[in-house]
């Protein structure tokens, strides 16, 4: 293979559905190898970008953009933990209050930003503390996205201080609500109701 098939930050971005400034993030924080050419621009081979989604767990962009196609006009709700346990409670949670809903998972920072652009979630229940990728720098990557400015974020989190969690809700439209670890079901299931009747559907 040719270095004229290696690519670039932008090509990177669209394959993953991300901003530049994520692919940027993500090599200049060692997460995505890839070399610089003499003017400085980046370049990552197939190769070493075929591996880094399989390290870190990111789905095939195509299949999830079909699977939304054919579950139009439902509520997508993406569920953002590291934690398997915690992600089964979430999803217990989610089908029972919201049953209608089509739930996706998603297991740190860099899948996140990933999915959130390929299906569009309405909902994402959100970790702030994940690897790859936290929480606070998933929420400024959903900024950078007019497209998800209907989206609504509830964060989940056991993060400390809880108050700048609950600061970063003040300062941030989407999140609607800071729930603390451990979870209350009847609370946060409570909480979903309210906010599935304010979402558009689409």
């Amino acid at each position: 293979m040719s270095r004229e098939d290696h690519l670039s930050l932008g090509k990177v971005a669209k394959r993953c559905n991300v901003s530049r400034t994520t692919v940027y993030r993500w090599i200049v924080n060692g997460h995505l190898k890839a070399y610089s050419l003499p003017s400085g621009h980046f370049r990552v081979t197939p190769e070493d970008l075929e591996g880094f989604r399989k390290a870190f767990g990111i789905p095939d962009v195509d299949l999830i953009s079909s699977q939304r196609e054919a579950a139009k006009d439902k509520l997508h709700v993406l569920i953002a933990d590291d934690h398997p346990d915690m992600v089964l409670l979430l999803r217990k949670v989610v089908e029972r209050y919201l049953p209608e809903a089509v739930v996706h998972e998603a297991v740190n920072g860099v899948d996140t930003c990933i999915v959130v652009g390929t299906i569009k979630p309405q909902l994402v229940l959100l970790d702030i503390m994940m690897p790859g990728m936290d929480g606070f720098a998933v929420l400024q990557e959903l900024l950078r996205r007019p497209e998800l400015g209907s989206s609504r974020v509830v964060v989940v989190s056991a993060y400390e201080p809880f108050d700048r969690v609950e600061e970063l809700g003040r300062l941030n439209p989407q999140v609607v609500s800071c729930v603390r670890k451990p979870v209350s079901v009847e609370s946060l299931g409570r909480t979903l109701v309210e906010l599935a009747r304010g979402l558009k559907v689409s």
